[in-house]
């Protein structure tokens, strides 16, 4: 078994599964082949969809040579806050998951920008509905660029409402609730978009399939408020800051109308893996001139700028992977 003390010619020396990005992943707490983390099929999580996890993102900066995880801990802590919304035993240390995270990119030798991924599972066999327990994390950390391009998103208003909080805990990340969003992309595909918005049970903007959104009117920006059955997402809470500290920007958190997204400025949306993208088009409706807006493109570069520690540095956002 591969383990954390292994020495980077050690590592090295280890094959690579054909076809794989990664050599590893890690499974409570442990190294194990890429091809080896498995549920198994009677799992409650894969029975019942009893699941809950985190999309992380790190950046590469050419300029220090050094990779940055993004906001680990805030992510960490959300993972904490689902599991005890959804009723999951599993670790609730902070640190150690953080470290945890840290060593596997560093074993996969990743000097790139990726997408990372936690993960914790009810792993009872043959499980029950109502089992909280036993749960297994796994770990995941993978190459991967900009997920949306840059040409802007065409997003259709989905007929599927988004998950209210009577039904489904729509705040915490559970892998449940994503088979909502999945619903919604799926028919703007077939309707020749390329992204979906959400609106809530009593017609309010809600999110996207997995991103929340902000928008340019009048001269203000907004974003609805997180009762409106969206993520507390903590992309849209980095925007926030920026927007407020960098840029001096006051920020209206309401509920938003459908109609008020034809007639916006700006539209954006963002996400760990979203990041920020503008909106060219809400249902055919060009948003603006179909491209990314002043502030949209502001925002942009101070993310850009704030995942490498470059802007908010005081926040402690940008964690370096490497040691110096």
């Amino acid at each position: 078994m591969p383990n954390f003390q292994e020495t980077a010619a050690e590592v090295a020396t280890r094959q690579t599964a054909p076809g794989q990005p990664v050599k590893y992943l890690l499974h409570d707490g442990e190294l194990v082949d890429y091809a080896d983390a498995r549920l198994h099929v009677l799992s409650t999580s894969l029975k019942y969809g009893v699941g809950v996890f985190e999309g992380f993102r790190a950046y590469w900066s050419e300029d220090d040579q050094q990779l940055y995880a993004f906001r680990v801990a805030d992510h960490l802590k959300r993972l904490i806050d689902s599991m005890r919304v959804v009723e999951i035993d599993g670790p609730q240390d902070i640190g150690l998951l953080g470290d945890q995270l840290l060593g596997l990119i560093r074993a996969n030798e990743l000097r790139g920008n990726l997408h990372m991924r936690a993960q914790v599972f009810v792993d009872s066999k043959d499980g029950k509905p109502e089992d909280t327990g036993p749960s297994t994390v796994f770990m995941a950390a993978i190459p991967m660029g900009n997920y949306f391009g840059s040409t802007g998103l065409h997003v259709q208003i989905s007929s599927w409402a988004r998950l209210s909080d009577r039904s489904m805990p729509p705040r915490v990340k559970s892998i449940a609730n994503y088979q909502n969003g999945r619903l919604a992309l799926l028919e703007a595909k077939r309707n020749g978009y390329g992204a979906a918005l959400l609106l809530t049970e009593s017609g309010h903007v809600a999110e996207g399939a997995g991103y929340n959104v902000f928008m340019v009117r009048q001269g203000r920006l907004c974003t609805p408020p997180v009762t409106d059955s969206i993520l507390e997402g903590i992309t849209r809470d980095s925007v926030l800051h920026l927007a407020r500290t960098e840029l001096g920007i006051d920020v209206d958190i309401r509920p938003i109308d459908r109609t008020e997204l034809y007639s916006a400025d700006e539209v954006f949306v963002c996400g760990s893996a979203a990041e920020v993208n503008h909106v060219a088009s809400v249902d055919r409706t060009t948003i603006g001139k179909g491209t990314a807006g002043d502030i949209t493109r502001s925002l942009q570069k101070l993310y850009r700028q704030a995942v490498v520690g470059r802007v908010a540095g005081d926040q402690n956002w940008a964690t370096p992977v490497y040691p110096s």
